[in-house]
């Protein structure tokens, strides 16, 4: 018994010591940055990117953490990352401004908004995540996986849509729609473009679908009861029978409240983005305390 708790100790001191924590002091600086074309983002935070700002970053975090983010532009490419691995006291918040934004690309569960967009071409691509985009564009390509992409706000005369997974993607579009989507995405098309060619027709069946009436949302509390900060992503069905997938960070020992479906699923992401299915969501969880570990 001595020996498992010598054991626990040791694993615990090596777990916090690899983790940079947060100082608790909340601070916004601004940094330089220029032609910005591309953004590549794995660093967990709220990120805005303004198409109608100067290019520059402005960041909100602990104090303590600002030389642990990478925020290098190498031939025209932002690169958000953290340099060492750390653990910020609340989920920091990143303003950037790119006039010359075309591509966007999510590597982490987190949410991006997309504003003031008015540019003749903008590629979103995004394994995961969860993504708002609004303004108006010439040209959109969305490549999704399980992420989340809400460009109904968005103007595109022509937009390519491909969804090789379970994400879906609300999208509102004038001339050309052209997709190739998988059996388990969801493209919700606001508007009937003057030409549909691809998958778009079957997703317009879609629509249409019977309800799956055994799909019951019900209200519980979910823990993350480890001993560190976690990272967790989120996958559940829908009455329509279309899925919801979403990720979010979660202090260690904190609770919060969910109203999810019968059969939603919750992973542990690690920092490679790989997954492990904790928890599956059962109706006999209405209204308790679910812990995650």
């Amino acid at each position: 018994m001595k020996t498992l708790i010598n054991i626990l100790i040791l694993l615990f001191g090596l777990t916090t010591a690899a983790q940079i924590k947060g100082n608790t002091v909340i601070k916004t600086k601004t940094f330089n940055a220029e032609n910005i074309i591309n953004i590549k983002i794995n660093f967990y935070a709220q990120v805005i990117i303004d198409n109608s700002k100067k290019e520059g970053l402005t960041i909100t975090t602990d104090n303590n953490l600002f030389d642990y983010i990478s925020k290098e532009v190498i031939d025209g490419t932002l690169y958000l990352d953290q340099k060492e691995w750390v653990q910020p006291s609340e989920n920091p918040k990143i303003i950037i401004g790119a006039p010359k934004i075309k591509i966007v690309e999510s590597g982490t569960h987190d949410t991006i908004r997309i504003i003031n967009l008015n540019n003749d071409y903008i590629q979103i691509i995004a394994p995961v995540g969860k993504i708002f985009i609004e303004g108006k564009t010439k040209e959109l390509r969305i490549a999704a996986e399980v992420a989340s992409i809400n460009a109904s706000e968005l103007i595109a005369e022509n937009a390519r849509i491909d969804i090789w997974g379970s994400g879906s993607a609300d999208i509102n579009v004038i001339d050309e729609l052209d997709s190739k989507l998988s059996e388990d995405a969801k493209l919700n098309i606001l508007n009937t473009p003057k030409k549909i060619k691809g998958d778009a027709k079957k997703a317009i069946t879609k629509r249409n679908k019977t309800k799956d009436n055994s799909t019951k949302y019900i209200k519980f509390k979910i823990k993350n009861n480890s001993i560190t900060r976690n990272h967790f992503l989120v996958i559940g069905p829908k009455p329509d029978g279309s899925k919801f997938s979403y990720g979010f960070p979660m202090m260690p020992q904190a609770t919060r409240k969910e109203n999810w479906t019968t059969g939603t699923k919750i992973y542990k992401v690690n920092g490679l983005g790989k997954r492990r299915l904790l928890v599956t969501i059962k109706k006999e969880d209405e209204n308790k305390t679910v812990t995650l570990f």
